[in-house]
């Protein structure tokens, strides 16, 4: 964990309304629980809004297309072992959305993308765990989605509070979609968690 984790840990306990703490080692359950939930919430946030510094995109590793999806599919890649979201596949030099699908890789490991197109790139989330790559906003944001995490081993049974937790930071995914407006259009303005559409195989996406 880097420079700001705690701030953003006890900006989660103050959504939350608990008390804050000194040190990532300090014996207190908020403590604890800021710790176990914290790659997580990290990962969650980053799948939730696509951040103009988490995306990349690379060309695809083929694979050999197994002899079951032959017909269905013409074309198999590996799964990019550093993505968090698959936003994306298109052919080289193309704009166009590919239809794709996610399998479980019969070799084993981890999953198989097949798609109808050969030599595909991939637009995705990157998992970036140091805070210092990160920018306010994420961080304004991360705070609200640990406090979702932690808030109930914290509050116990109040649901309430947990329900009001989450939809506070549903409310503030809408500004974050407008500030990455604001710094230049998002690369994924059509993804399925903004307009709803998309294939029924984009929304098998991990």
């Amino acid at each position: 964990m880097g420079v700001g984790t705690i701030h953003i840990w006890n900006m989660a306990l103050g959504h939350v309304g608990t008390r804050t703490v000194a040190s990532e080692s300090e014996n207190c359950e908020e403590a604890r629980q800021c710790a176990l939930y914290w790659d997580a919430a990290r990962r969650q946030a980053l799948r939730d809004f696509p951040y103009p510094w988490a995306q990349t995109r690379i060309v695809l590793a083929a694979k050999a297309l197994p002899a079951v999806w032959d017909g269905e599919w013409s074309n198999a890649y590996a799964y990019p072992s550093n993505c968090l979201k698959l936003h994306k596949i298109s052919r080289p030099g193309s704009r166009r959305r590919e239809d794709f699908k996610l399998i479980a890789d019969p070799e084993g490991g981890a999953s198989m993308i097949l798609a109808n197109c050969a030599d595909a790139v991939a637009d995705y989330t990157v998992d970036i765990p140091s805070p210092a790559q990160w920018d306010d906003l994420f961080i304004y944001l991360l705070g609200r989605k640990l406090a979702c995490l932690i808030a109930v081993p914290l509050l116990k049974n109040n649901g309430s509070k947990v329900n009001e937790l989450e939809q506070l930071y549903r409310a503030a995914i809408p500004a974050a979609y407008e500030g990455g407006a604001s710094e230049g259009k998002p690369q994924f303005e059509e993804d399925s968690w903004i307009t709803g559409r998309g294939t029924n195989d984009a929304r098998q996406q991990a």
